[in-house]
């Protein structure tokens, strides 16, 4: 019965979670307590929920299951150092709700580590429930339609609204719509299903780089099922370029030009020379379509390269503002921070509220909003947690790349810790490298 039980436990497992990686792009949500800003705002998004879910059943699955687990180490010391720091800034926080929701989001992330972990050790591939190469197949099936929406966003300017699938309006003409503006007019980015052409841009950074990385390491193709799945890679490679082109994501173009870099220089110091000679045909084509898609375009490029222009300037003044805010919030709370998830809540609060919530921005930094929010503490091991992350055996040419994009698009965005799916996608893909 137990053998039984288990067997179910780890079906069940297995196709919830790969439904879980395939809802993860998608913004559906149940709004519980709506707010101006999508930063105070409490919501519970469709695949959060199932993520719950899932970890109640994984857990009670490895309970029942007799497997050793992997050896408490410096980077677990790390993650129960990082979890303790946030939950102590929650008793700091003008908002305890928005911070228990923070919290909440935190330790599912670190769930969601864990299991993958756990189950995509390489000593334990035969009795996993789950895959990883499975794991991204799926999730690269989901962004790929994403990607082939914000093309379309981009070639008709125009983003239509659908509540069910957590869409929003986006139109050029729209105030509030991130667009480009030139001398022909204003050009909306695209948004795919996201909030920001930013957190677009980013996730197909990373994307692309696990497929570039894919593409040039498979020596063979020996079964039907390959062919199938090296079609879908190019495909997926193909339309992921041009929608990560459109999104005019700079901290994204930057993330995936150094992993793309990192790549080719692992490729190079490992002297694997198929992987080379594939890599290099690899970026001759991505030259390719990238001077296709830069000619009709290249006055929008140069304004978001040059950033001289009037929203450009704007955008780059408040940056420094925002970088300013966070000192002063920073050396007024040191230790705890102000709360997790309520560095917007403080800023309006010091400032008596005189602008519109929407006008409350963090600072474009994770690193310095970690340590706002939640304290020195946690900053601290989180950094630690980067290193034996990334200093621990199993790493390789992929997650360094990966590695290094996730820290370019931290070092100059702040989603990937203030909103709900950047919390859950950053834990998502630690677990993956």
């Amino acid at each position: 019965m137990k053998k039984n039980l288990n067997y179910w436990l780890k079906i069940i497992l297995r196709w919830a979670f790969y439904l879980f990686v395939f809802l993860l792009p998608w913004q559906t949500k149940l709004i519980l307590r709506p707010d101006a800003s999508n930063f105070n705002e409490i919501s519970l998004l469709a695949s959060h929920l199932l993520l719950i879910i899932i970890l109640i059943v994984f857990f009670t699955y490895k309970l029942r299951e007799k497997r050793n687990l992997e050896r408490i180490s410096w980077l677990w010391v790390s993650v129960a150092v990082l979890e303790v720091a946030v939950l102590a800034s929650f008793f700091f926080a003008i908002d305890q709700i928005l911070a228990f929701e923070h919290y909440i989001l935190f330790v599912s992330g670190i769930g969601l580590f864990f299991m993958l972990r756990e189950e995509t050790r390489p000593e334990h591939e035969d009795e996993s429930c789950l895959k990883k190469e499975n794991i991204i197949y799926v999730f690269l099936s989901s962004l790929f339609l994403q990607a082939v929406f914000g093309i379309y966003q981009f070639l008709f300017q125009y983003s239509p609204a659908f509540k069910y699938l957590g869409l929003a309006e986006h139109s050029a003409s729209l105030l509030g719509s991130s667009v480009i503006e030139t001398i022909s007019g204003r050009w909306l980015r695209a948004y795919g299903g996201f909030d920001h052409p930013n957190i677009f841009g980013g996730v197909l950074a990373v994307a692309l780089l696990l497929t570039a990385y894919w593409l040039a390491e498979k020596k063979k193709v020996s079964s039907r099922r390959e062919v199938y799945e090296s079609i879908f890679l190019f495909l997926f490679y193909f339309v992921a370029f041009f929608a990560l082109f459109f999104t005019f994501s700079r901290s994204a173009w930057l993330a995936f030009i150094l992993g793309q870099i990192t790549i080719m220089v692992s490729f190079i110091v490992s002297r694997d020379r198929w992987a080379i000679g594939r890599f290099l045909a690899l970026l001759f084509f991505s030259f390719v379509m990238a001077t296709i898609v830069f000619l009709p375009y290249q006055d929008l490029v140069q304004i978001r390269i040059q950033a001289e222009e009037r929203l450009e300037q704007q955008s780059l003044v408040d940056r420094r503002q925002y970088l300013d805010q966070a000192k002063l919030v920073i050396q007024d709370n040191v230790v705890f921070g102000v709360g997790t998830g309520n560095y917007v809540r403080h800023l309006a609060k010091q400032d008596n509220h005189q602008q519109d919530s929407w006008d409350y921005q963090p600072v474009h930094n994770v690193f310095m909003l970690l340590w706002a929010e939640s304290g020195s503490i946690a900053l601290l091991a989180f950094l630690s947690f980067l290193f034996f992350l990334i200093t621990k055996n199993r790493r390789g040419v992929m997650p360094v790349a990966v590695f290094i994009a996730l820290i370019i698009l931290m070092l100059f965005d702040h989603w990937l810790l203030s909103l709900p799916f950047g919390l859950i996608f950053l834990f998502f893909v630690f677990g993956l490298i």
